[in-house]
C-alpha cells in the first residue's frame, strides 16, 4: 500500500474538490496558489494514481419521490466467484451503493425505491437467484443521511463547512429533462455543460439554468470525488451504537461534526440508535475515538461495526 505521498498543494486541492468537485480549476488554482495549468496536471496526476477513483453528485433522492432501504448481507458457503456474480447483481440495480465490507457482515447496499413494494419485488428477485448464499440479512428504512467533508486531509480541527443531505423531505417540482440531466451529472459531477448539452440535444444555457434550479431547489446537495482512502494510508469503519437512552442523540450529532474524521450520520429505522461513518490512520486511531465517545457519553450501551474494503458502486441516482 503506497501510504499518504502527497505534498500540501495535493492536499488542498483534494480538500477543494471534497467540498465542491464541480468548481472550476481556475477556482481552484486561486485557492491553492497554483496557475490553473499546475492545477489541471495535478489533477491528473491524482487521478492517474488512483487517489481520485471518480466523481459523484451528491443528490437529496427524497425531492424527486425516492427512498433508501438499506440491506447488509453475510454470506454463506459462497466462492469467490459467487460472490462476484451477487455484487454484479447488485451493481446492476436500483442500488445507490454497493460495497464490500469486513466484520459482522460481508455487504452492505442500500435500494433506491419509490414505495416498499418495488423494494420487495427487487429483493424476492435477489433471493430468488442466491439464497443459499445469504446466511444473514439485515435491512433498515434511512429517514436521512448526513455527509461531512474531508477536515482531516488538511488536519483541520472541524469541518468548517455546511454538511449535505439527503432524505426526509417533500417531493419538490421536476420535469424529463431535469431527471435526463441528474442521471448524466450523478455519474459524474465535473461533466461539462457542453458534453452535457450534445447528450441532451439541449442549448448549454437552458443546462446550466436547469442546474442552478436543481441546486435552488436543493434536489442537488453537492459536488463530491470518490476517495481511495487506503491509498491515502486511512482505514474507513462504520460504527453503529446502541443507547441506554436516546436525549442525547442531538449532542451526538453536534460531536460528529465537530469530529474531523467522521463522514457521515445516517439516520435509520430498523437501524441502530446512532450510525456515523469515520475515516482514521489505524485501529489505534479508530479505538481512540471510541474511547472518548464513550467517555463523553455514558448513554452508550453498547457498539458494533465493520471495516469497508471500498465501493463497487456510489451513484445517487436509480438505474
Amino acid at each position: 500500500m503506497i501510504v499518504n505521498k502527497l505534498d500540501l498543494k495535493d492536499k488542498k486541492i483534494l480538500y477543494q474538490l471534497d467540498i465542491n468537485a464541480r468548481q472550476s480549476n481556475s477556482e481552484i488554482a486561486k485557492k491553492v496558489g497554483l496557475s490553473k495549468d499546475v492545477v489541471n496536471y495535478r489533477i491528473k496526476k491524482l487521478e492517474n494514481q488512483d487517489y481520485i477513483k471518480g466523481y459523484y453528485t451528491l443528490l437529496d433522492f427524497s425531492r424527486i419521490g425516492y427512498f433508501l432501504v438499506r440491506v447488509y448481507i453475510k454470506l454463506l458457503d459462497c466462492t469467490p466467484e459467487k460472490e462476484k456474480e451477487i455484487l454484479d447483481f447488485l451493481i446492476k440495480k436500483n442500488t445507490l451503493f454497493v460495497a464490500r465490507v469486513d466484520g459482522a457482515v460481508d455487504i452492505a447496499t442500500g435500494f433506491l425505491v419509490k414505495d416498499i413494494w418495488e423494494f420487495e419485488n427487487i429483493y424476492l428477485d435477489f433471493k430468488k437467484h442466491f439464497k443459499p448464499y445469504l446466511g444473514k440479512e439485515e435491512m433498515a428504512v434511512f429517514t436521512q443521511s448526513h455527509q461531512f467533508h474531508r477536515a482531516y486531509i488538511l488536519n483541520k480541527k472541524y469541518d468548517e463547512v455546511t454538511p449535505e443531505y439527503s432524505g426526509r423531505e417533500k417531493v419538490v417540482l421536476h420535469d424529463e429533462l431535469d431527471l435526463k440531466i441528474l442521471k448524466l451529472i450523478a455519474k459524474n459531477s465535473r461533466v461539462p455543460i457542453i458534453e452535457l448539452s450534445k447528450k441532451l440535444k439541449t442549448p448549454p444555457r437552458t443546462i446550466a439554468f436547469r442546474i442552478k434550479q436543481l441546486e435552488k431547489k436543493k434536489i442537488i446537495q453537492g459536488y463530491r470525488f470518490i476517495f481511495n482512502f487506503g491509498l491515502f494510508g486511512y482505514k474507513y469503519y462504520k460504527i453503529d451504537l446502541i443507547l441506554k437512552d436516546i436525549s442525547r442523540r442531538k449532542e451526538l450529532f453536534q460531536y460528529a461534526h465537530q469530529h474531523p474524521n467522521i463522514m457521515y450520520i445516517d439516520e435509520t429505522i430498523g437501524g441502530s440508535d446512532f450510525e456515523f461513518d469515520i475515516e482514521v490512520e489505524n485501529e489505534q486511531a479508530f479505538l481512540k475515538l471510541m474511547n472518548d465517545l464513550r467517555a463523553r457519553f455514558l448513554e452508550i450501551r453498547s457498539w458494533k461495526y465493520f471495516t469497508l474494503r471500498g465501493y463497487h458502486k456510489l451513484l445517487y441516482f436509480p438505474e
